[in-house]
């Protein structure tokens, strides 16, 4: 994340920056800071929310028998083990700088409102004028074809820009004439500082997230079991955080409907449905992006299971599901650019004056995101005595590998 943001030090240099912030500078910078990490911070982390969800929609059921009738209710407690592979598809994003071309009408807007100039507004888009003007007529090179996301690793993916081509631009551009003269060289100043190569984020390189759910389940009523997980907040690492979750199902036999005799039906044959809701928080990065994303998963499959008598239980089944994601990001600029906006002191000395606030106006970014999948489950499970321990394959656009331990009584 710590190069995500780092564009805008070009258009934050002020002649005050030391002692001092501008509030006018500083609005520019969260302006252009929001253009930044919506373009690459949320697809650099949202595969992580994705992968993480789906990973945890898993280990439901390990056969297909349900008794149609019992003369006590039994219980079944395990404890559920998923592993979920990262796709290559989730492991790079294409890298965007925020451009937008010159629209005269539209910086008439920032020249003449009815507030008087809009200083930040006006340079905000008078800065993604260049950027566009550059990437068009190749004064900039392009911008990378892919970037590492949290999950994948992509190191020395870089921006490149030239001072020079840079300083043409702003002197050519049709906006020039009218930017307000006490900003034209603070601009021209800031381009004498740009940087020529900006870094992007190599990624965290997660192959694999792991997940572990303890599962409580009852029966059997008409043919039919429930089912009950819950999860209280565990912390799954750095790059993950704290992830929580709950879910209830319930499962009705087929088969009875087709053998009055169990003991004359080749398999057995049922329904789940299953609907489960699950909480991820985490700080990621420089800006210590708070990441907040709530999903709520619903899952139906169909299963069916061939008991060996000795042996053991193969089952298999096709599962559909649905996810619906929102999440929340706040973040505010970089400790590295509030020192030089003059919002802390340089180094930050914990208690601050008045006169160094700090980033007081967090930013937010909320994105939303619904998927619909289809999974083929295969495993096998063997009974030792009241223990059963099973382990299967889930094939789908995101690999799971799961298994656990139950004790049935």
């Amino acid at each position: 994340m710590k190069q995500y943001i780092i564009v805008l030090i070009v258009f934050l240099l002020v002649h005050n920056l030391h002692c001092e912030y501008n509030e006018t500078t500083v609005k520019l910078a969260r302006s252009f800071s929001k253009d930044i990490f919506d373009l690459n911070g949320v697809p650099y982390l949202q595969p992580m929310v994705e992968v993480v969800n789906a990973t945890s929609n898993s280990r439901f059921f390990n056969q297909a028998y349900v008794p149609a009738k019992v003369n006590k209710p039994y219980f079944r407690v395990g404890f559920q083990n998923m592993l979920g592979f990262t796709p290559d598809s989730k492991k790079s994003y294409a890298p965007k700088l925020p451009t937008e071309k010159y629209d005269s009408d539209k910086a008439a807007e920032f020249l003449y409102s009815s507030n008087g100039l809009d200083t930040a507004g006006l340079l905000n888009y008078f800065f993604k004028n260049v950027l566009y003007d550059g990437l068009t007529t190749g004064a900039i090179p392009k911008e990378p074809d892919a970037a590492a996301t949290v999950l994948g690793y992509k190191p020395n993916v870089k921006f490149f820009f030239s001072q020079d081509s840079l300083r043409k631009l702003v002197q050519n551009h049709p906006l020039y004439p009218y930017i307000p003269a006490e900003f034209k060289q603070t601009i021209l100043d800031a381009i004498g500082n740009f940087p020529e190569t900006f870094s992007l984020a190599e990624g965290a390189n997660i192959n694999t997230i792991y997940a572990f759910v303890p599962q409580f389940e009852i029966g059997s009523l008409w043919g039919t079991e429930l089912l009950v997980r819950f999860v209280p907040p565990v912390y799954l690492g750095e790059n993950i955080g704290d992830f929580a979750f709950w879910g209830l199902g319930l499962k009705h036999s087929i088969s009875q409907y087709f053998y009055k005799n169990e003991n004359d039906r080749p398999f057995d044959l049922a329904i789940q449905a299953v609907y489960q809701g699950t909480h991820l928080e985490n700080k990621i990065g420089v800006t210590q992006a708070q990441l907040k994303a709530n999903a709520s998963m619903f899952d139906v499959n169909i299963q069916a299971s061939k008991y060996f008598e000795g042996l053991f239980d193969i089952y298999t089944g096709i599962s559909f599901e649905y996810i619906d994601i929102d999440a929340q990001y706040k973040y505010t600029l970089p400790v590295e650019q509030q020192w030089q906006l003059g919002l802390l002191r340089t180094p930050a000395s914990p208690p601050e004056p008045p006169e160094f606030p700090g980033d007081t106006k967090p930013q937010y970014a909320n994105i939303a995101i619904d998927d619909f999948n289809v999974k083929w489950v295969v495993g096998i499970a063997k009974q030792i005595g009241p223990i059963a321990i099973f382990a299967d394959f889930n094939l789908s656009k995101f690999s799971i590998f799961t298994g656990g331990i139950e004790y049935r009584f």
